[in-house]
């Protein structure tokens, strides 16, 4: 080959390959542009009017709750703009291309249009229910078990992903038995509702199904982000927990027992158990009535707090604290009652009264109006403080640096609302076997 043609040769691979490069930026750019265009950037305050008003006529308490004052709407705006910029991000990041993204995407649009067409025609037919004809129908349709096992495989690969992302060790595996049977029923009334509400063309022209669309997509990509970042960027370390428990010493056990100890003692030196059992004890079945369990056979309390009561004397109480499973107790014997059965056997009750202090601590911030918190392990609290800390600000800085335009504030008028029939399976009928 002659110089000059070598050169000619050259000069078309670099051609070539600049070419190549040009149309692969263009590519990448163009999907790029789509992927902005595609992202729920912002909602108006007549968007999310149109989208609450349509989940009022399936959960109505839950819009309720929302919308009750100034601060529950804050929070809820709050909450809004964290999914959507957790969305955006995770579609900038190319989640939105995942398989199983698309399945259970596809598979939670179903399932909303059930939900929102179930409403609709048991507005306009109050004993609406889908019928077996059309059950039957759904399996007779080569294509529908399938799908109904992608869908499911879709749903366990996800439940495990966040299993193992939070250092979870259970596993999901598919339904068996009755479980499989109210699975397969309620997915073949997800399908015959959907189905339904897709071939009505006016329905689903109506604006609020596809803001609900979007904002289910946003709701199942922000959680897949979240999932996706939580090992390297939210999970709490062994040395994230030790450093939280060191700073908190009200979490220290063994502070918890000296307080116990305390307790006893005050006991002991005849203070009314039943006055300190309502003002510190940790057991809120007994707390009320003075820490009382009144005329309750063997077999009923704590093994070890029955086996410390029927050694004593009426009215006297124990010279150290009993420790079970659960916690601390100081016990007292108010009276125990001995009869002789026919056989010759004994039986009998007693009734005692105890004091609880917990191996366990009430979880923080807990805000649930006439629910009283959770009792929690130490290393239970420091982990979901941590966590709750790590991502919150993991997730600010994605709403910083978003451009998530949201009102200060929005009305809403319930009383426009459909009327709500709740249900624990709402594609469900009266009916069904899938509740």
């Amino acid at each position: 080959m002659s110089k000059r043609v070598l050169i000619l040769v050259l000069v078309l691979l670099v051609a070539i390959g600049s070419g190549f490069i040009v149309r692969r930026t263009l590519v990448n750019r163009a999907k790029a542009a789509k992927v902005e265009s595609d992202i729920l950037k912002g909602l108006t305050a007549a968007d999310i009017n149109l989208v609450l008003m349509s989940q009022a006529g399936t959960d109505a308490s839950s819009v309720a709750a929302i919308t009750a004052n100034v601060e529950t709407r804050r929070a809820f705006l709050n909450g809004l703009r964290e999914h959507l910029a957790l969305a955006a991000q995770a579609k900038r990041e190319g989640l939105s291309e995942d398989p199983n993204f698309k399945i259970n995407l596809e598979y939670k649009k179903n399932i909303l249009l059930a939900e929102l067409y179930l409403a609709r025609l048991r507005k306009e037919q109050q004993q609406y229910s889908v019928t077996k004809a059309e059950l039957d129908a759904v399996w007779t349709n080569r294509q529908s078990e399938n799908q109904f096992n992608k869908d499911m495989q879709a749903i366990l690969g996800i439940q495990n992903g966040v299993a193992k992302a939070r250092g979870n060790q259970q596993s999901f595996t598919r339904p068996k038995g009755e479980a499989l049977i109210k699975s397969r029923d309620k997915w073949a009334r997800t399908q015959v509702l959907s189905s339904k509400a897709k071939q009505d063309v006016a329905f689903m022209a109506r604006p609020e199904i596809q803001l609900r669309f979007k904002v289910l997509e946003t709701g199942i990509l922000s959680a897949g982000y979240l999932r996706q970042h939580w090992v390297g960027s939210i999970k709490a370390t062994h040395q994230d927990i030790a450093a939280y428990l060191a700073a908190h010493p009200e979490y220290d056990l063994n502070r918890k027992r000296e307080k116990a100890r305390a307790i006893l003692k005050r006991a002991r030196a005849g203070e009314d158990l039943a006055r300190l059992a309502s003002e510190f004890s940790e057991d809120r079945s007994t707390k009320d009535k003075g820490g009382l369990f009144q005329d309750v056979g063997k077999g009923t309390i704590w093994v070890e707090v029955e086996t410390a009561a029927l050694v004593l004397n009426q009215g006297e109480v124990a010279e150290s604290l009993i420790e079970s499973d659960i916690g601390y107790h100081i016990v007292k014997l108010e009276k125990k009652t001995i009869k002789r059965k026919e056989d010759g056997t004994e039986a009998g009750t007693f009734s005692v009264r105890h004091i609880l202090l917990q191996k366990s601590f009430e979880e923080p911030g807990s805000r649930q109006p006439g629910i009283p918190p959770p009792f929690m392990k130490a290393e239970e609290i420091a982990r979901a403080q941590v966590e709750k800390e790590k991502r919150d600000k993991f997730v600010a800085g994605l709403v910083q640096r978003s451009q998530i335009n949201l009102p200060e504030d929005f009305t809403l008028d319930l009383s426009q609302a459909l009327p709500a029939k709740p249900s624990p399976n709402p594609v469900s009928t009266e009916n069904s076997t899938s509740h």
